[in-house]
């Protein structure tokens, strides 16, 4: 069937599968498919369809339910979590659907209000509107930018390197701005005009992206990657922990032949308390490998800290061994909601305690750390950390001069999920925001290094284990973006509460006019 067939038959369909269908269609934009370019007109059939009503709550419905497919798409990967039962995974994915999907009606329900009073002008704020609500969903105990449509676009390098300027949002912004023009060009009695202007906001970033991508540098500071590939369910079965260290060891006796300055293992690869009586032999060990080798460990442990008889508090944590034990400790800030800890609300609300369901209770740290080995002056984000940019751009300006991230996302080790894929694919913005280098080391991959311009110079694959060694380029450049941060969100957001105000400000001034006559 050609494409004409094909899109008489979607116009066929009822409006709301039209909505999940076109909403899906965008979820496919994400890695591990290289198919970005289906962003640049996902958003059309909702776009169509909101010329089609004037009501705000039609508009969150329309966009409630194109969300639907989006979401689903995107995080279905969701329901294939390895470290619980196969239907919790599922209540646990459609759950989380339904929270995020909050997120689109409350974009169609301002983008609504709006055009109640603006009218066709009102389009045009779209973009703005899409860019603030993105921006506030990263707040907060459950805030996920997983899904900001920038992410869209993580297959395209030079048009990644305007969030040197704007951060992410800048490239949300314009997948918004190229659906408007593709409808804009659907409509026009002059199309020679409507696709020049289509076709220059295409290239637009190509061009600046090609003027900001810094030239490929030599690195003068290696570092080493050791991928166990653990399963996540075998990790904490004490039985294996024996195990789990001695192929830590030989892994890291390979790296260290290859004489780097550091050997990153990856999150929580330490299954043990070493910094507590009970892990004190397994630290012993690191100590004596380290002693041997003469390289410093960077590892992933869980680590705990009693306050009272009956207080005690859990971390994720990242630690710096060397021959003489612990150098210094980082604890996670940014902790995933509900597999690491309960969200505020719900247990105001005390779901959770309804449901009978036991999730973790680690705590958040407070310090953004910054390890120093040689030359290199590093921090590191653990497994959701890496996906913010302001847990990034704060670690920059604490004085990091290459940036990690330690993952494990060993529990979506099938073979058929995106989720791996994806994670790793946004780190590559963090490298482009600050201008620093960036080393993924991942339990089941994918480890990889990261230059300053965002290219992925090394690679270790997926569900494999393997060691590698690269040469990177610490830098100490100060961007517009680690300098002002989101200043481009913030913007969007004050033209978007300003533009929302007038026509409240005009209604009152009116009010006020008629009962002074």
């Amino acid at each position: 069937m050609n494409s004409a067939g094909l899109i008489e038959r979607f116009q066929q369909r009822p409006l709301w599968q039209q909505m999940v269908l076109s909403g899906a269609v965008t979820g496919l934009s994400f890695p591990p498919l290289p198919l970005g370019f289906l962003a640049w007109v996902g958003l059309v059939p909702l776009l169509l369809a909101w010329e089609r009503t004037a009501r705000p709550g039609q508009v969150a419905l329309l966009a409630w339910q194109w969300s639907l497919g989006y979401l689903f798409v995107m995080l279905y990967w969701l329901m294939f979590n390895t470290g619980t039962h196969f239907w919790a995974a599922t209540v646990a994915m459609i759950g989380t659907v339904l929270l995020v999907s909050v997120n689109f009606l409350a974009i169609g329900w301002w983008y609504g209000w709006l055009k109640a009073r603006w009218g066709k002008t009102a389009i045009w704020l779209l973009p703005v509107v899409w860019v603030s609500v993105e921006y506030l969903r990263t707040y907060g105990s459950i805030g996920f930018p997983w899904v900001a449509l920038a992410n869209s676009q993580t297959g395209f390098l030079l048009p990644m390197q305007n969030a040197e300027l704007t951060g992410i949002y800048g490239i949300s912004f314009w997948v918004v701005l190229i659906n408007i023009l593709v409808v804009e060009l659907l409509h026009a009695s002059d199309r020679q005009k409507a696709g020049l202007a289509l076709g220059a906001a295409l290239v637009a970033p190509w061009i600046t992206g090609g003027l900001l991508l810094p030239p490929a540098t030599a690195g003068s500071y290696k570092v080493g990657i050791v991928q166990p590939n653990v399963e996540a369910a075998e990790k904490w079965n004490s039985e294996n922990r024996n195990a789990i260290f001695a192929q830590l060891d030989e892994m890291t006796r390979i790296v260290a032949a290859d004489s780097p300055a550091v050997v990153f293992w990856p999150e929580a690869a330490a299954p043990a308390y070493l910094l507590k009586k009970g892990g004190r032999r397994y630290m012993e060990d690191i100590q004596g490998l380290v002693s041997d080798i003469g390289i410093p460990v960077v590892t992933g442990l869980p680590h705990y800290e009693r306050q009272s008889s009956e207080r005690v508090l859990y971390y994720n944590s990242i630690a710096h061994i060397d021959s003489s034990g612990l150098v210094k400790l980082y604890h996670k800030t940014r902790l995933v909601p509900f597999a690491e800890t309960v969200p505020a609300v719900f247990k105001w609300l005390r779901i959770i305690d309804l449901l009978g369901v036991n999730l973790g209770e680690f705590s958040p740290g407070s310090e953004y750390t910054v390890f120093e080995i040689g030359e290199g002056r590093f921090s590191v984000g653990i497994c959701l950390e890496t996906i913010y940019p302001l847990v990034y751009r704060r670690f920059t300006l604490a004085g990091a001069n290459f940036l990690v991230g330690a993952v494990n996302d060993g529990w979506y080790d099938n073979g058929l999920v995106t989720e791996p894929y994806q994670h790793a694919a946004q780190l590559r913005y963090r490298a482009i925001e600050n201008r620093r280098p960036v080393v993924r080391v991942g339990n089941t991959g994918i480890s990889m290094v990261i230059d300053k311009g965002g290219r992925v110079t090394d690679r270790l694959g997926l569900n494999v284990a393997g060691t590698l060694t690269a040469q990177i380029a610490p830098s100490d450049e100060v961007t517009f973006y680690t300098r002002f941060g989101d200043v481009f969100a913030w913007l969007n957001l004050i033209i978007g509460i300003t533009f929302s105000g007038i026509p409240i400000w005009r209604s009152r001034k009116t009010v006020l006019k008629d009962q002074a006559e």
